[in-house]
């Protein structure tokens, strides 16, 4: 992929709104981080033992339970983010990720991302607990208003 094209779509994304224009060009020269998928290619495997997380950048994905018969539990995206489960709790995944027509991801891979510019890793850590937060009051207001 293209710089030029990889940050447009970082760029577009309100995932990426805290970062500076030199922090976005720079994942955009990730490009052994920068992944195509294909219809129904799987990007996660449910079960397999991977830290590293995905934020779709452009396409949908599928995200798959196995209980015990194959159910879709949600779709997402562009400018979701899958995966981050495993990265913060570092345990087996607890689905799978299909790719539901052509898609792009950034993945982040625990081990290389301390070597990120300084700044990179607190912002995507920063995103990561934003995201997870607003998930549990998600969470919490449907119980409470199931009750």
């Amino acid at each position: 992929m293209e710089q030029d094209q990889a940050f447009e779509l970082i760029d577009q994304l309100s995932f990426f709104s805290g970062f500076t224009p030199e922090e976005k060009h720079f994942l955009s020269t990730l490009d052994s981080q920068i992944y195509k998928y294909f219809p129904s290619d799987m990007i996660i495997k449910e079960g397999e033992t991977d830290y590293s997380f995905f934020i779709l950048l452009k396409g949908v994905v599928a995200v798959v339970k196995r209980n015990p018969k194959e159910v879709t539990i949600a779709k997402l995206k562009a400018g979701a983010v899958f995966g981050e489960i495993a990265y913060i709790a570092k345990r087996k995944r607890m689905t799978s990720v299909i790719a539901d027509g052509d898609c792009i991801a950034l993945r982040f891979e625990t081990k290389y991302i301390d070597s990120l510019k300084p700044a990179i890793p607190t912002k995507l850590k920063d995103k990561l607990i934003e995201i997870l937060v607003n998930r549990l009051e998600a969470m919490n207001e449907q119980v409470t208003r199931n009750v």
